[in-house]
């Protein structure tokens, strides 16, 4: 085996040199796609194997670099077999410690706790909001949860069919005075002027003098009980019904997501609340 790794050292340095540039830009490829994973799908369950991964290239990188070079160094000064010796040993163990390395890597969770109030919901990951490169338990803190998808069909973010998605909030009721436009609602009743019924809501008008002057328009879209309790909301800025906010309440929950005047309704919000009562920890 010594007369091998002597007389075939050049051959080894040179196939070393070979695989370490072939390794270089599928390292790279790696390197890109497991950055994208990690800032854009911070919540699937394939997060701890991409970050491995990520790492894993960086340092196979190094090493099979400083193969070559000492393999190269070792061959220019007649350490032979050394420099035959570096190739081998170093590949052989860092793809064997790599591999076992990652073979004690365990996939990240399915679902996420979530709460509202007393009641627990285990949404899955799919439907879990995440900002680029931040992964969710450290997402900030919320009262009641957010879930992202898509109001077409109510898919998450892998669904075929769910091209744009958003944030749709869910609030306890007993704690909505913490939502802006329910709490100015409440505040701004008695200054806003009413106008025409609007696909079945009563409208209203605020107008709101900025600092600068300017005086900014709020429409708002109510829906009372019999009781005079309100259950539907939609505020829509400018003089435009498409950009609008929807505060519906199902139940004892009040869920928040955008929505065009015409494009919200209760068919829509109660598809939501069996979307949401189906992650409901039993």
């Amino acid at each position: 085996m010594g007369r091998i790794l002597r007389s075939r050292a050049g051959t080894f340095v040179a196939i070393g040199w070979l695989l370490f540039l072939v390794s270089i830009p599928i390292c790279f490829s790696v390197v890109v796609g497991t950055a994208i994973s990690l800032t854009y799908f911070a919540a699937s369950p394939d997060i701890p194997f991409d970050a491995f991964d990520n790492s894993a290239s960086w340092i196979f990188l190094a090493s099979v670099a400083f193969a070559s070079v000492a393999s190269s160094i070792a061959l220019a000064s007649k350490f032979r077999a050394t420099a035959s010796a570096l190739v081998l040993v170093t590949w052989t163990m860092t793809i064997a410690g790599i591999l076992v390395a990652r073979s004690f890597v365990k996939p990240g969770p399915e679902y996420f706790e979530r709460h509202v109030g007393q009641d627990v919901f285990l949404m899955p990951w799919t439907y879990v909001p995440t900002n680029a490169g931040v992964p969710p338990d450290k997402m900030p803190a919320q009262i009641g949860f957010s879930a992202r998808l898509c109001l077409s069909n109510l898919g998450g973010r892998t669904d075929a069919g769910c091209s744009v998605s958003q944030d749709v909030h869910v609030l306890p009721s007993e704690y909505s005075g913490d939502d802006l436009d329910l709490k100015s609602w409440r505040e701004y009743r008695s200054q806003m002027s009413p106008g025409p019924d609007r696909n079945g809501h009563k409208s209203f008008e605020l107008n709101v003098t900025l600092s600068s002057g300017r005086v900014l328009v709020q429409h708002y879209y109510a829906r009372l009980n019999q009781n005079g309790q309100l259950t539907r909301l939609v505020v829509c800025g400018g003089n435009s019904e498409k950009f609008c906010t929807t505060h519906a309440l199902v139940g004892s929950y009040w869920f928040k997501y955008r929505a065009g005047l015409a494009e919200g309704d209760e068919v829509l919000d109660s598809k939501l609340a069996a979307l949401i009562e189906s992650w409901r920890r039993k």
